[in-house]
């Protein structure tokens, strides 16, 4: 026989080593403590060490041997007894009280039973092993974990580091808490990654810190686990994972500094979470994987380096009042089945805006203010829709392109952006209603997409209002400010109702072989009508000059006079002597 349980009785001993050899059991052998430490013991990987906590009693097995067993009392037990009743080698204090110990143990918390950390153990050190066998940890189900004004940290070597886990009918409360260094790295299963509530549990973290850990905390399968005042930092891969968990309120999570990302949701459909931010993770602030009706209401993404957030195949989803600043992509929307709404964001310094992708189904953007990108908003996917959004200070205001298909731009500003708007030619039906493009340092509306529409648009301050290179049809469109109106490239056709063009130098141009129908339009320019294309003109269509600036000319006259007239008075009065003051006054000033 490999073990002998030293438990106080021969004959059940050798019983039970029977039993486990034979595969034969009594009614008697559930209630055997040797028979259930060996069958934990086996369950949790065979430590060196484990702490059988069970109601009332606490049960020390050593490389799967009973060791002994203490009586605990009824209730949950506190850290300060086990280590007043351990011994050493289990749970140590480092220095004379209490205030600091050391577990050196695996602790299993079995149905029933409870374990009370904190009040009188400020400081809990979890010795790290040098294998999986070695490492300490916690973990129960159907169970109670409470830790309060404490931390948690490692101690020794980091190679196999403590977690800890709670299962099935389990609760876990952290409050006012740190836990650092946590998790096993690796190929070690996701649930010891850090702090976890498994399947089935619940519990709270309030006023809690995760610093350092593999992953800060993770929900895999939690139900009404309350997170409020939490912060999370410096993960060694992401900083919270919410995954399958159902009933979970958020009120203040933060996650800083995560070597991956900042926050993973999936899993649970139809719910809403608010009242996140994350700040500086490697990779993407909040990640949505692949779910149904997911909100996300005011999450703040700063700096985060992969993207601010991403919604993954996400179906019914809506993304509500967020602020992202300074990251790759301010909110991207990728994947099969994606249909998301963005409502109201705040976009500003990162390189994109807001990306829709190729393969997402359909996307509504509505309000906010996008600024400070690369490209503002880029659409590369069908049935995109743009609603009263502003943009502005952009290199691209709007880039469509890909395969961009039924793109509707509705009340849309394009403020002081180097290029206002761009399609390319392997779009289709995109429209534009009551879209502004205003001070564009190079062009306003750039368009290779077949059968743009544009109603009721104003583009001002550009070098070229609108650049057609695929046919278009303009309608009630008025241009102001621009060196050149509209040009046409070759074999461009076009149609223009309603136009109003104002420009400073050319009106409409067309190349060669561009055709442009424009009827009931007024165009003003030094040069009106110009290139080798044919402008066709019908129904009350004006071409005039622009019109003569009488105020300015009035200003400059007035200026010129008011120099004349000072010229005049100087030269009659060039022989009049300067007024000599007597000797006897003194100039105090």
């Amino acid at each position: 026989m490999r073990h002998v349980f030293r438990t106080g009785c021969t004959a059940v001993t050798v019983f039970t080593a029977l039993a486990a050899v034979f595969g034969t059991a009594s009614p008697a052998r559930a209630s055997d403590p040797a028979a259930s430490d060996l069958a934990a013991w086996q369950r949790t990987g065979q430590p060196d060490r484990l702490l059988v906590i069970r109601p009332g009693v606490v049960d020390l097995v050593r490389h799967g041997v009973l060791e002994s067993r203490r009586i605990s009392g009824a209730g949950a037990v506190p850290l300060s007894w086990l280590v007043r009743n351990t011994g050493t080698g289990w749970i140590d204090r480092p220095g004379d009280g209490l205030s600091v110990v050391q577990i050196r143990a695996a602790v299993l918390l079995s149905p029933g039973s409870g374990l009370r950390i904190g009040a009188v153990t400020k400081k809990v050190l979890f010795t790290a092993g040098d294998s999986t066998a070695s490492a300490t940890w916690i973990r129960g189900s159907r169970a109670t974990l409470d830790i309060r004004d404490t931390t948690l940290a490692v101690a020794g070597a980091t190679r196999v580091r403590p977690y800890i886990s709670m299962g099935a009918g389990g609760r876990l409360d952290i409050t006012d808490s740190t836990v650092s260094g946590f998790g096993l790295t690796g190929r070690a299963s996701s649930r010891f990654s850090g702090v976890t509530w498994g399947r089935g549990s619940t519990g709270s973290a309030v006023g809690a810190r995760f610093e350092g850990n593999r992953t800060g905390l993770r929900l895999e399968g939690s139900t009404g686990v309350r997170l409020d005042k939490v912060t999370v930092e410096h993960s060694l891969q992401d900083g919270v994972v919410l995954n399958g968990d159902t009933g979970t309120s958020v009120a203040g999570l933060a996650s800083r500094s995560s070597a991956r990302h900042g926050v993973v949701v999936g899993g649970t459909a139809n719910r809403t979470l608010s009242g996140i931010t994350t700040e500086d993770s490697a990779g993407v602030g909040v990640r949505a994987t692949p779910q149904n009706g997911l909100v996300l209401d005011g999450i703040q993404s700063r700096s985060d380096q992969g993207g601010g957030i991403r919604l993954l195949s996400c179906a019914k989803c809506t993304v509500t009042g967020v602020a992202v600043r300074g990251t790759q992509v301010a909110v991207a929307v990728t994947g099969p089945g994606s249909r998301a709404v963005v409502k109201a964001p705040r976009l500003s310094g990162s390189r994109t805006g807001i990306s829709l992708d190729e393969d997402i189904e359909s996307a509504t953007v509505t309000g906010g203010t996008v600024s400070g990108c690369q490209r503002g908003i880029a659409v590369a996917g069908p049935k995109v829709t743009v609603t009263g959004t502003r943009i502005e200070s952009c290199l691209t205001g709007l880039s469509v392109n890909g395969k961009a298909r039924h793109a509707a731009f509705h009340d849309v500003r394009i403020d002081d952006c180097r290029t206002g708007m761009t399609t390319s030619a392997t779009t289709t039906d995109v429209s534009l209603t009551g879209v502004r493009v205003t001070n564009t340092s190079g062009k306003g509306l750039v368009s290779a997409s077949p059968g743009l529409r544009v109603t009721d648009g104003h583009v001002s301050g550009a070098s070229t209002a609108i650049d057609l290179a695929a046919p278009a049809l303009l309608e009630k469109v008025t241009i102001t400010g621009a060196h050149r109106g509209i040009h046409l490239t070759p074999g461009v056709r076009a149609t223009g109702t309603a136009l109003d063009v104002l420009a400073e130098r050319k009106g409409i141009e067309a190349d060669r072989g561009a055709v442009i129908d424009i009827t009931d339009s007024r165009v003003r320019a030094p040069l009106a009508l110009g290139g080798a294309g044919r402008i066709l003109r019908h129904g009350r269509t004006v071409v005039t000059l622009p019109p003569f600036p009488w105020l300015g000319a009035a200003a400059i006259l007035a200026l010129l006079t008011a120099i004349a007239l000072q010229t005049v008075h100087q030269v009659r009065h060039r022989h009049t002597p300067r007024p000599q003051v007597p000797r006897h006054v003194r100039n105090t000033a």
